[in-house]
């Protein structure tokens, strides 16, 4: 009987000091609290110098483009230069006939022979009527008449002269030459066609300089200045850059678009032709000792794009901030206001991360 009263009691002492044993209560180790941390990657907030810029898309142009035109009518008897050529101001690219010209240009040429002959003719006249007029072997109105004559030749002489000289000048525009320095673009018409005045023949381009226009949005009006450096990349060309300059700023902003039109003086090369899509990055400005953080650190709403949230590491946690922005490169942010140069942030944090989340840091 007393067996029986003392296993009850027995039993109990020997929980109690299992129980002891296990600290008095339950609890979770330092493997366990490891395992449940998030593991994430992290970088430190820094000071440095930032550039400000603005990156701009538009197409490159040659800085002229021209139509070469028929200043004749004739027909083209041959092609000098072809499309792609490159030519100096002066070189002939296409010879029409001029056949019809060198014709008119004979009969020009013996008009003025004849008005020549009349002229010198009416000089010995009037010389003549000028002598009868001091012996009185003439009358008033002949020696008038000597006069008007010879007013007559001189105009029908000058007449012929420049008939003759038109004469040569139409001639001349058989040969179709180039107005400045450039490459042939396009070719537009084939030898043989009859031409009439103005018909275009070629397509001429001026691409020892290429402009790239573009459109920038009216809050960065007083940014943009003339003589900025600029680069310039193109996306079908990989790896290529050129360095180019602001070379003119539209003085109006558009009504409708509330942007404004720059334009970017870019070098010529032989990998660089007109209608190239590009992207041009415009120095703005050197912000000294800027709080600049990664961009992968920012968790942005599209609706706020003055502030974002971004995770700091405290001791073991994950801290939300929110924070203000102010100059974006490609490669930093600068923050305005909520992190101090040291701070520690999670970079492209998870989207199960929150306020409170045991972290991790990766090595």
């Amino acid at each position: 009987m007393k067996l029986l009263q003392l296993c009850p009691l027995a039993f109990l002492m020997s929980a109690i000091i299992v129980f002891s044993a296990c600290g008095g209560s339950p609890s979770r180790t330092g493997v366990d609290v490891a395992a449940s941390a998030m593991p994430v990657r992290t970088a430190r907030v820094v000071l440095r110098d930032l550039d400000e810029t603005l990156v701009l898309t538009g197409n490159l142009r040659p800085r002229a483009q021209v139509e070469i035109v028929a200043e004749v009518a004739a027909r083209l008897l041959r092609i000098e230069k072809d499309e792609g050529a490159r030519v100096t101001k002066g070189d002939v690219l296409a010879v029409l006939d001029d056949t019809d010209y060198g014709l008119a240009g004979d009969r020009a040429r013996a008009a003025l022979a004849v008005a020549e002959a009349n002229r010198a003719h009416a000089v010995v006249e009037r010389e003549r009527a000028d002598n009868l007029l001091k012996t009185g072997g003439i009358t008033d109105k002949d020696h008038l008449s000597a006069q008007v004559n010879l007013q007559v030749a001189d105009a029908a002489f000058a007449q012929a002269r420049a008939e003759t000289a038109i004469a040569a000048e139409q001639q001349a525009r058989c040969q179709v030459r180039a107005v400045f320095n450039g490459r042939i673009a396009r070719r537009l018409v084939d030898p043989g066609a009859m031409l009439a005045v103005g018909t275009p023949i070629f397509t001429l381009v001026d691409d020892s300089v290429l402009e790239f226009r573009a459109s920038v949005p009216s809050g960065d009006y007083a940014k943009v200045r003339v003589g900025a450096q600029v680069d310039v990349t193109v996306d079908s060309l990989p790896g290529f850059r050129a360095h180019g300059k602001m070379a003119r700023v539209a003085p109006i902003v558009d009504e409708r678009s509330r942007a404004f039109d720059v334009v970017v003086e870019v070098p010529g090369g032989k990998e660089l032709v007109g209608g190239l899509f590009a992207r041009a990055t415009v120095d703005v400005a050197r912000i000294a000792g800027a709080v600049v953080v990664p961009p992968a650190a920012l968790i942005r709403d599209g609706s706020k794009p003055g502030e974002a949230q971004v995770f700091v590491v405290d001791g073991t946690k994950a801290l939300r901030k929110t924070v203000a922005l102010g100059t974006e490169a490609a490669d930093a942010v600068q923050i305005t206001h909520g992190l101090s140069e040291g701070d520690i942030l999670i970079l492209d944090p998870p989207v199960a991360l929150a306020s409170g989340t045991l972290v991790e840091v990766k090595r």
